[in-house]
């Protein structure tokens, strides 16, 4: 068969007409990123779908996350804000069952089970084979981490005398902010994020002998009545401490009259109380604004440039330091004045954040990372204040329910960033600020609980005074 030969003409024309459909197909898919590509065999037979999108993907980092392993980008984008979801449903799970272990039966076991699980899940989460179980083991994580810091806070807080609960809250807080400090290290060491799952699942070996370190809060005892076991707490703890006489007994008769009237509390009993009540539903409300406000301002400044190390550390300083600036404010203004003054404080900055913008990128930007360091000042002071407001039996209950509420605050934060992003963010900085402002003002109805005893009866608590 003779071959025809092309000349320069027909060659040039064809080019042309080629580019053209290249130019067509663009149109057509409004523009060609990294999860597309021309199917040129498609153009050169001039068929309408030239289009078609990418099979395999080059990542220039080198290193093996999730998004790598499972290549989620794309059409699969959509799991990474899913797992998000995942692991804030499972905290508020997790703190609604903190509260019902911990209560039920006793701080020291809740706070070893959960310690365990959060550590134990850590290195299972490793060998996840697909996207459902790892989805599945980031919810329980979150679950594990939210109740064994929430158990934490309330140990501390009825472990230890009148004026040293606000530094055992700040011995907490910090710990987590020397984790965050170790977070930032481990993610610059370990390139697989499998491995980087198995060390931290190794970091709870020097957590076993918390078995016999960490006893139970004598406060608990007391409230279920087991008083031969707080007495014998309390005897060990004055030997620790270097009293040395402790003949007599440690529990008072009049301790030991109101344990009658704790066993039987419950909810129904606080529902009952107006003034418990009203304070319940402004501690849930306070919870859902103060997790709104916080998650925010940090989507917002989720996209920050430059090395993605360094930024989780400087996220980690600033956690340190709103820590410090907690315990200066807790302990000279006391938990009413340092949550309201740290709430307006937010207000006015998220008030300032959009007008801001049209003077200055940089100078909105302030306002939004000024907002989310007071906002996170304030959720320190809500965990101890939370606790010193309700009775022990449920105290860690309140507390999970509260921080439920909290959860719920987390899941609609992205919600409120798409409002922003759809070209109006002045509306939502103003009615957040509005909220922000009401709600503060709310707690001039509920009592200053600095340097006073934890009640242990719902009348104790109706007694403290607003």
């Amino acid at each position: 068969m003779k071959r025809t030969k092309t000349t320069n003409f027909e060659q040039n024309t064809r080019a042309v007409e080629l580019q053209q459909n290249v130019s067509n197909a663009s149109n057509q898919s409004q523009q060609i990123n990294h999860c597309w590509m021309h199917n040129v065999t498609a153009i050169s037979a001039n068929e309408s779908s030239s289009i078609q999108p990418c099979r395999s993907f080059y990542f220039a980092e080198n290193v093996e996350t999730v998004t790598t392993q499972f290549t989620m980008v794309c059409e699969k984008a959509w799991w990474k804000p899913t797992f998000v979801s995942l692991y804030m449903i499972g905290k508020m799970a997790g703190c609604l069952v903190a509260g019902v272990i911990s209560d039920r039966f006793g701080r020291r076991l809740a706070f070893l089970l959960f310690t365990a699980g959060q550590f134990v899940c850590s290195i299972i989460t490793s060998f996840s084979t697909g996207l459902i179980t790892y989805g599945i083991f980031v919810g329980a994580a979150g679950g594990f981490a939210s109740a064994n810091f929430e158990v934490a806070t309330v140990i501390g807080s009825e472990y230890v005398t009148i004026e040293k609960r606000s530094l055992a809250y700040l011995c907490t807080v910090l710990g987590y902010g020397m984790g965050y400090v170790l977070f930032a290290l481990c993610s610059f060491l370990f390139t697989s994020w499998r491995w980087f799952l198995v060390f931290g699942g190794l970091l709870g070996l020097p957590f076993i002998p918390y078995y016999w370190l960490i006893d139970e809060t004598p406060t608990w005892l007391l409230a279920k009545g087991q008083t031969e076991k707080a007495e014998q707490i309390l005897r060990k703890n004055a030997k620790y401490n270097g009293f040395t006489e402790t003949s007599h007994r440690l529990v008072k008769p009049s301790d030991t009259r109101t344990i009658s009237q704790s066993t039987c509390l419950t909810f129904g009993q606080i529902l009952k109380e107006k003034r418990l009540a009203g304070r319940f539903a402004i501690m849930l409300l306070s919870w859902f604004i103060v997790s709104l406000t916080y998650y925010v301002t940090t989507l917002n400044n989720n996209s920050l440039s430059g090395n993605r190390h360094l930024n989780i550390l400087f996220a980690a300083i600033a956690e340190i330091l709103s820590s410090l600036v907690y315990y200066f404010g807790i302990t000279h203004l006391g938990r009413r004045k340092s949550y309201m003054g740290f709430m307006f404080i937010t207000s006015a900055a998220l008030c300032a954040a959009p007008f801001l913008t049209k003077w200055s990128g940089t100078g909105s930007m302030i306002a939004n990372m000024f907002a989310k360091f007071t906002v996170g000042v304030a959720f320190n002071v809500l965990y101890p204040y939370n606790g010193e407001l309700f009775p022990t039996t449920v105290r860690s209950s309140v507390l999970g329910l509260c921080n439920a509420s909290a959860r719920i605050g987390s899941m609609i934060a992205p919600f409120i960033i798409y409002v922003g992003e759809s070209g109006n963010s002045l509306a939502p900085s103003i009615g957040m600020a509005v909220v922000l402002f009401l709600s503060s003002l709310s707690y001039l109805l509920v009592p200053e609980t600095n340097n006073t005893k934890l009640p242990q009866t719902v009348q104790e608590a109706k007694n403290l005074k607003s």
